[in-house]
């Protein structure tokens, strides 16, 4: 019962990030990791978040959905707006493969925090996913 309250709780507070991705598609977005190798989609959306000179707002939101599927394997953490039985999924197949990418999710969460997003409540809710992933 316990568990439960608290398996309750951790996926309430995981219903935010709505400014991040109010006008992101996360089911085409899904849909293309499931589709690929999504060890390997997201290693390249990451490594490609690093290198690019500029980001535009579409590519900050699909590293912070990439974020949220990393830290939704790695931590066991349930979002809304991700399909949980694909999520149970990744994360016995390819758990022990995203563990290994959380550094340089984070560096890009980091560079993706440079560019402006279009509101401070996005700002924040970008700050927090790059919080959840850092080493406690």
């Amino acid at each position: 019962m316990a568990a439960r309250i608290m398996a309750a709780r951790i996926k309430e507070t995981m219903a935010g990030f709505e400014h991040l991705l109010s006008s992101y598609d996360v089911g085409d977005s899904l849909d293309e990791i499931a589709s690929a190798d999504p060890p390997a989609y997201l290693r390249r959306c990451f490594a490609e978040g690093c290198s690019t000179p500029k980001l535009s707002w579409a590519r900050v939101q699909q590293l912070a959905l990439c974020a949220m599927v990393l830290d939704s394997i790695v931590n066991n953490r349930e979002y809304d707006i991700l399909e949980p039985e694909l999520i149970a999924d990744w994360r016995s197949h390819y758990g022990h493969a995203c563990a290994q990418m959380k550094d340089v999710a984070l560096t890009a969460l980091r560079r993706a925090r440079e560019e402006p997003p279009p509101d401070s409540d996005a700002a924040a809710e970008l700050q927090e996913l790059e919080h959840r992933l850092a080493p406690a």
